[in-house]
């Protein structure tokens, strides 16, 4: 009988409706011909001004491209009341969303599974130069054996055609997993496909979304800004090197993202082959090294410092001209060493230096190598990034804390221990300007009672002090800088004694004592400063009273110095505490010991 026939569309019957969604309607059809079930998308949002079947056929050829085992492949399409309409294999499973829905987040290594399989077959779409730009937890299909398998590529183009304005106008995607270039204006790449990853791998891990604002929005403010729910993560104890991926691929900015899913892969595969060897506990600190390789200017910026390094090692038997001509390869570079050796930091004579040569016969090679390094590091992004300026600044300041301590009748002591107090904190500068989002979160533990290394442990897998000295060591940094950036336990340090000892003590010391100025602490000022002169009395023989001094003069000091090294000290935030502690200490100060 007529009135029994099941709808169809095409040659394929109808048997339910399976969902609905920006897009359009999902059915469970029936192939007769092939004897099969199917799902039929039809699709009832379409780009704007494009005729239907001409926007049908070109999705249908793309998704038609994709053959790999973790993608749903298309059947067959066709038009239907003048409306396109895809049709794909049927998959017995939950979606993504309905598992989380049902079960929770998944345990890390089993998410981290799921998101390997995801990951391998977005990849197979993007060597294909082929983008899902819809990726969230309602398409991804999980089989009963939790084969993952990635559907609806109902918004893919090549990413070759991509051009944002034009674009923007057809994005139908789910707000909620999308990146920040949907919401600016920018190029929509593979690294937004990337994005979308990321907060599905969040959600997996944690069960709960990475952005939970419900209002749009309050929601694309959020994604923006990359505000997403880190506590959460951590509250699920997934392992530093996991969160360092998701990390990446939430980055705002679409250049600190993994290049495209093969990459984030490829990465995550070796982050599970690290945990299943047998390893030496180093595997947190080889996956922040290996990220930190991966930031576009790095490696070239190493390079350099590698180069410097090279010229001045002990063992090496270059001359003057040949670090010269490095030096000047950089003209801001060469400008700041000009100025610097001409400062009265450097004042051995007032004759005045003229050309990098004569800086480097008058300062040293060994001191012109590590002001070198310093002087990269506080050109390198200082001006784009203020929190690394301002770090730069507080190891400098560091350095000339550590240079007063050992005092001036010990001069080559002093100059060791400026340049071990210069980079004392390394680790932690490198992470200012390339791990921001990590970073943040260390001094957010720490502002709420967290020790220092606890925090860094927590976040990182690792300590700052440990990735400084594997950086420094790449760049073939002296044993005795290595050796400094090593911390104490708490307690009482006991006498320096062996090589580099003194200049490890001196550089701890005056780092600790610029933590004062920065860290909370319910104590008064002075009572700190007094703990931490009991806490170095083998290299210190001084008060709280004469650490306050010798804080100041180090501080105009550095205002001397700073003109020079293109540093305003108004800007500086850590300039501006270290004041407020002086003034807080200075009822303390006998006045006759006011005087440099």
């Amino acid at each position: 009988m007529a009135g029994s026939e099941k709808p169809r569309i095409g040659r394929f019957e109808i048997h339910a409706l399976l969902g609905s969604g920006m897009q359009g309607r999902v059915y469970l059809g029936f192939d007769p011909q092939l004897e099969r079930k199917v799902a039929i998308k039809v699709i009832t949002h379409q780009r704007r001004g494009a005729a239907p079947n001409t926007s049908f056929i070109d999705e249908a050829r793309i998704v038609a491209k994709l053959a790999h085992p973790n993608i749903i492949p298309v059947y067959d399409a066709g038009l239907h009341r003048n409306l396109p309409y895809l049709v794909f294999e049927y998959v017995r499973g939950r979606t993504l969303r309905t598992v989380l829905q049902e079960s929770g987040a998944y345990p890390e290594r089993s998410g981290v599974e799921l998101m390997r399989q995801v990951l391998d077959g977005l990849a197979a779409a993007h060597a294909l130069g082929i983008l899902h730009l819809d990726l969230s937890p309602n398409n991804i299909m999980v089989e009963h054996d939790g084969r993952a398998r990635i559907m609806d590529f109902g918004l893919a183009r090549f990413a070759t055609s991509m051009l944002g304005d034009e674009w923007r106008e057809t994005v139908t995607g789910t707000p909620r997993y999308m990146s920040p270039e949907h919401f600016t204006g920018g190029q929509l790449t593979t690294q937004t496909d990337v994005f979308a990853t990321g907060l599905i791998f969040f959600e997996v891990l944690t069960g709960e979304p990475a952005v939970r604002e419900e209002k749009l929005t309050n929601l694309m403010t959020a994604i923006r800004s990359g505000d997403f729910d880190w506590p959460g993560l951590a509250a699920r104890k997934v392992s530093s090197e996991v969160v360092g991926v998701i990390r990446e691929a939430l980055a705002v900015s679409g250049a600190a993202r993994y290049r495209d899913a093969g990459e984030m892969a490829g990465v995550l595969k070796d982050i599970v082959a690290a945990k299943t060897a047998r390893g030496d506990g180093t595997l947190p600190l080889q996956f922040i090294l290996r990220r930190l390789q991966r930031r576009p200017e790095f490696p070239a910026f190493s390079t350099s410092v590698a180069e410097i390094n090279r010229l001045t090692d002990d063992e090496s038997n270059a001359g003057l001209d040949q670090l010269s001509d490095v030096v000047m390869r950089d003209y801001g570079l060469t400008n700041r060493l000009m100025k610097v050796s001409n400062s009265a930091f450097f004042d051995r004579g007032g004759m005045g230096v003229k050309t990098v040569s004569q800086a480097i016969a008058l300062v040293g090679m060994k001191l012109v190598r590590m002001l070198c390094n310093g002087l990269l590091l506080l050109d390198h992004g200082g001006e784009k990034n203020p929190a690394l300026r301002d770090a730069m600044v507080r190891s400098f300041i560091t350095g000339l804390i550590a240079r007063r301590i050992a005092g001036p009748e010990r001069r080559a002591l002093a100059e060791e221990a400026f340049v071990c107090g210069l980079f004392h904190e390394l680790g932690r500068n490198l992470l200012v300007y390339y791990l921001e989002d990590e970073f943040l979160d260390i001094q957010r533990r720490v502002q709420k009672g967290a020790a220092q290394e606890e925090a860094e442990i927590e976040v990182l897998g690792t300590t700052c002090a440990a990735i400084g000295q594997a950086i420094a060591g790449n760049w073939k940094f002296p044993p005795i800088i290595l050796q400094a950036m090593e911390t104490f336990a708490p307690g009482t340090v006991p006498a320096p004694r062996g090589d580099g000892e003194a200049e490890r003590q001196l550089a701890n010391f005056a780092a600790e004592l610029c933590a004062v100025a920065t860290l909370p602490s319910p104590l008064p000022a002075i009572a700190r400063l007094a703990l931490l002169a009991q806490r170095f009395e083998g290299i210190y023989s001084g008060r709280a009273p004469d650490l306050a001094v010798l804080l100041r003069g180090a501080l105009e000091e550095f205002a001397e110095l700073a003109p020079t090294l293109g540093v305003q000290l108004d800007t500086s935030e850590f300039c501006r505490r270290l004041e407020a502690l002086l003034v807080e200490v200075a009822p303390s100060v006998p006045a006759e010991m006011i005087i440099d």
